[in-house]
């Protein structure tokens, strides 16, 4: 079996935590889920490892996008190209995530998957059926639930490519992956590291280069984050998460705390619009998890 240096033992999707409710229906939907992870986990164990280079494409629309991929270790992303050159990437992949589901079922195209670091993945073939793999109740679950964590992450990003600034969409960013990766036990401290250049990040969040080097400056400036060499340090959490939910109407106050600002306080002329947005802010608070 090749082995990677740095590779994590097995670990699918292991954000599946007890339910906060205790009903009886509640926990047999926990266990449902825990068991179809288990009987997936043991799909893929008949597999044999692959490992991938960094560049090299995990698969296509034309080729293996029927498999469905265990990203054993690594760092991977979905991206789509346009007509005029340009590239968008739509997904990220970390380790512990299942690619390819949607595809298998027709529902979310996998079309092209860039490895981002050397990987390793487990693969359940083309060739094995989709109704093999779905004729478990428990696994048929599992991966419907996986499918809901990755329109849920799609959601995230659409929203914040839509209403907030750059602070926030690269805030977002860096939290939603900080998350991730302390969900599934790969990190211990508020450090992790980020193989996505510039201008990946850009195409992931629709920004320029230019500007997303300006804003990282001013982030590291105001001691919330601070990103070198594609190590990611969080300084500051509770600023990073305020300025998922507030974006640029979100400024430093103290070494503690952050506020939204009103329009009053940056000396714009009061209106009704601007009330009206001030007291939406204020009710509105976003879980960004």
């Amino acid at each position: 079996m090749t082995k990677l240096p740095g590779a994590t033992r097995f670990q699918m999707a292991g954000e599946v935590h007890p339910p906060e409710k205790h009903g009886s229906g509640t926990l047999r939907v926990h266990d449902q889920l825990l068991l179809g992870r288990r009987i997936l986990r043991e799909k893929f164990g008949h597999s044999r490892p692959r490992l991938l280079r960094a560049g090299e494409l995990l698969g296509s629309a034309n080729e293996a996008s029927a498999s469905i991929y265990h990203l054993r270790s690594g760092w991977a992303c979905q991206f789509r190209d346009w007509f005029d050159g340009r590239r968008a990437i739509v997904d990220v992949y970390l380790p512990g995530d299942v690619i390819g589901v949607g595809a298998r079922l027709g529902v979310r195209p996998l079309e092209q998957a860039l490895v981002l670091t050397s990987i390793m993945v487990e693969e359940i073939p083309t060739g094995l059926a989709l109704e093999e793999v779905m004729a478990d109740r428990a696994t048929a679950l599992y991966l419907a639930w996986l499918l809901s964590k990755h329109q849920r992450r799609a959601d995230r990003l659409l929203a914040a490519v839509s209403g907030l600034d750059a602070r926030g969409r690269l805030a977002m960013m860096l939290l939603d992956f900080y998350r991730r990766l302390q969900r599934r036990k790969l990190i211990t401290g508020p450090t992790y590291n980020l193989p996505l250049t510039q201008a990946q990040i850009g195409q992931y969040l629709g920004l320029t280069v230019v500007h997303i080097n300006r804003v990282l400056r001013s982030l590291r400036t105001d001691r919330i984050v601070s990103l070198e060499k594609h190590w990611v340090t969080i300084l500051d959490l509770q600023l990073l998460t305020n300025l998922t939910r507030y974006g640029q109407r979100c400024e430093p106050v103290g070494r503690d705390r952050e506020s939204p600002l009103t329009d009053r306080q940056r000396g714009i002329p009061p209106s009704s619009i601007g009330r009206a947005l001030d007291r939406r802010s204020s009710i509105q608070d976003p879980r960004w998890g």
